[in-house]
């Protein structure tokens, strides 16, 4: 019985469609055998080079087009992907692929054209430019990331902190703007983090911005990039700005109040039009982002002045978020220590400790200038310092040790130490009442300095029977 034979494959493909796919308008292929004749070219080559295909076969390849270089792939046997080649009066993108046998050996070569679009390169490139912008971006930021505890965690349990964080559960459900205020080191990027995170737009990008360390003649190109050649030292390329890099994510515009006045009118059209423009560019871009804004500056007093847009800062101030002081918050102080023992005890070689209840005390009755910051660095010395398993007084900075021990000192009177209640109850009362003495008894002014709400405020100057 005789066996069938195997079909041959190319008879069943339709002649037609097989041409249509040879020859094709988008990449008008031409290909040379071993000795640089041309074999086969692309009727839609004619207008770039002034031979019909019926014309060119038979003809050595330098005949054709003299500015070819196909025959040295014969010698190179490298393949060129995406040189840049002037041909038909326009900018094309070629390739060039060796052909080979079963064997191994080069037979041909196959010329063909990627793009012959310049504004469909120019697309690509940008789109790549913010790529690795991105790539960039992330592995300068990336080790500030992880190093910082405070990213994307907000900790404790007293009512600033409480409201803080309502504020930003209620944010990271839309796109609306935020604007984080409080005193330097109170956790604002922290907050901008876990607002990011908890959003939609957790898997885009979260760029940062610090506006007080951006020079301000730079601050326009940082924000929105510049095109090759916009200014002197401009890269040939350009550079895409933040807000490019931020598509499909979240920005932060840190120190905000820091930004120039002519900057914060730039800024204000980006927000209401969703796109930005390039130094010395002509095309407006569009752009998908959300906008966080934090400051340790009154906002408001600086409109008065005349340092700040009424119309940027209603723009910005459709969620507001304040940060508190840790003088404020004493009661969440010995659970903010144990947070950053336990982190830093993870990042380093350090095994955690505990703290002493005297230590929890002074740490309570310390004011906290540098907040959380100073906190930490306080922290991570006495976990250095302290040989053995629990941090005590005199692994402290004098000034805070001094406010843990009692009058009279020693062992026998710690004894008699108050309940930690009190000791918060106390400090907190304490703290109130010069906060309102500096301010003249002005409880607005007060209750800003302190990182709590107007309400809470006079809630706690009654529970306190503070005159004033």
């Amino acid at each position: 019985m005789a066996s069938k034979s195997k079909p041959d494959w190319l008879s069943c493909i339709d002649l037609k469609l097989l041409d249509a796919f040879v020859d094709n308008p988008y990449e008008c292929p031409i290909v040379i055998d071993g000795d640089g004749i041309v074999r086969f070219m692309s009727r839609y080559n004619e207008g770039l080079y002034g031979f019909t295909p019926e014309q060119a076969v038979g003809r050595h390849i330098t005949e054709v087009n003299k500015d070819s270089h196909m025959h040295e792939t014969l010698v190179t046997g490298k393949a060129m992907i995406g040189e840049i080649y002037q041909a038909g009066g326009r900018r094309q993108v070629m390739a060039r692929i060796p052909l080979r046998n079963r064997s191994g050996n080069i037979v041909g070569v196959l010329g063909k054209r990627i793009f012959h679009k310049t504004d469909t390169v120019k697309e690509l490139y940008s789109k790549m430019e913010i790529l690795e912008g991105q790539l960039k971006y992330y592995h300068q930021e990336v080790s500030s990331l992880k190093g910082s505890y405070e990213f994307g965690k907000i900790i404790g349990q007293s009512a600033p902190i409480q409201e803080a964080l309502r504020g930003a559960l209620q944010a990271s459900r839309s796109d609306a703007s935020v604007l984080i205020t409080g005193e330097s080191g109170t956790g604002k990027e922290s907050c901008a983090y876990f607002i990011h995170r908890s959003s939609r737009r957790a898997e885009g990008p979260y760029i940062r911005v610090n506006c007080a360390a951006v020079p301000a003649e730079l601050i326009e190109s940082e924000l929105f990039g510049y095109e090759g050649g916009a200014f002197t030292g401009a890269r040939p390329g350009g550079k895409p700005g933040k807000f490019e890099l931020a598509h499909k994510g979240t920005i932060l515009l840190d120190e905000i109040g820091d930004m120039p006045l002519n900057m914060q009118a730039k800024l204000l059209r980006v927000l209401q039009e969703r796109e930005i423009e390039r130094v010395g560019g002509t095309k407006p871009v569009k752009v998908d982002f959300r906008l966080i804004a934090s400051t340790n500056k009154d906002l408001q007093e600086m409109i008065k002045k005349g340092t700040f847009r009424m119309d940027l800062f209603y723009r910005l101030n459709i969620f507001n978020i304040v940060m508190p002081g840790l003088r404020a918050i004493p009661g969440d102080i010995p659970e903010i220590s144990r947070f950053m023992i336990q982190e830093l005890s993870g990042k380093t070689s350090i095994p955690a400790k505990t703290m002493s209840g005297e230590v929890a005390a002074a740490m309570q009755r310390y004011h906290w200038p540098g907040n959380v910051r100073e906190l930490r660095n306080v922290i991570e010395r006495a976990m250095i310092v302290a040989e053995g398993p629990e941090i005590l007084l005199e692994h402290l900075p004098p000034g805070i040790a001094e406010l843990g021990r009692l009058s009279n000192g020693g062992a026998e009177s710690a004894r008699h130490m108050a309940p930690l209640r009190e000791v918060v109850l106390e400090a907190e009362r304490r703290t109130i009442s010069e906060v309102l003495k500096h301010t003249g008894g002005n409880k607005v002014r007060a209750a800003r300095i302190l990182g709590i709400h107007r309400t809470i405020l006079y809630q706690k100057i009654k529970r306190y029977k503070i005159p004033l």
